[in-house]
């Protein structure tokens, strides 16, 4: 299957799921999330905020700010992403394709200092379809791979969240798509790449 054939499959799929059960099967994801060591040992979180029928991000960020996590969500400006400090989900503004997003605020705009090395952060990554040695497909405006390409690979760890039926045996891949650290579902932690520790 094309990329977009890909996509389509996904959509459809995540579209029949009633929202108890997406309910039920993020929580699952967040148990498993919360008892890893990237999570427990990093102190910037970078995450999605869940639109729709994704897997939902809401009750990890919520989490991480009560833990006294500093988190990061995205906003798209113009054609690139960035990622802006946030101190609770209230003050997010719908986009114009009704995505929550933070305001654009340059003083807590993430950037690397050039003065102080920052610890790896984790990345909470989106996606529509994954496979085993952490190919993704994205949504299609390449938003996420071009914001890593900015950055160190060893800045951030990147741990996409998906439900079971979205980790597909081969996903398509170019040579300048991020891969993935690892890979939670419901029912288990795929871990990508065995030099990191997950």
């Amino acid at each position: 299957m094309t990329k977009a054939q890909i996509r389509d499959r996904m959509k459809e799929e995540r579209s029949k799921m009633p929202n108890a059960e997406l309910v039920q099967k993020s929580k699952l994801i967040h148990e498993q999330l919360l008892q890893t060591k990237a999570y427990g040992q990093c102190s910037k979180i970078f995450s999605f905020v869940s639109f729709g029928n994704e897997v939902d991000t809401r009750e990890l960020i919520s989490r991480a700010l009560a833990e006294q996590k500093i988190v990061y969500v995205p906003r798209v400006e113009k054609k690139n992403l960035e990622f802006y400090e946030i101190q609770n989900l209230s003050g997010l503004i719908p986009s114009k394709f009704g995505v929550p997003e933070p305001e654009i605020n340059p003083e807590l705009r993430f950037s690397l200092s050039s003065c102080e090395p920052m610890e790896t952060a984790l990345m909470i990554m989106p996606g529509l379809a994954f496979d085993l040695i952490g190919n993704r497909i994205g949504y299609g405006a390449g938003y996420y791979d071009s914001y890593l390409s900015r950055f160190p690979s060893s800045q951030f760890i990147k741990i996409a969240i998906a439900f079971d039926f979205q980790v597909i045996k081969q996903i398509p891949a170019e040579e300048y798509d991020v891969l993935m650290d690892a890979i939670i579902t419901p029912t288990r932690i795929i871990t990508c790449k065995p030099s990191i520790t997950i």
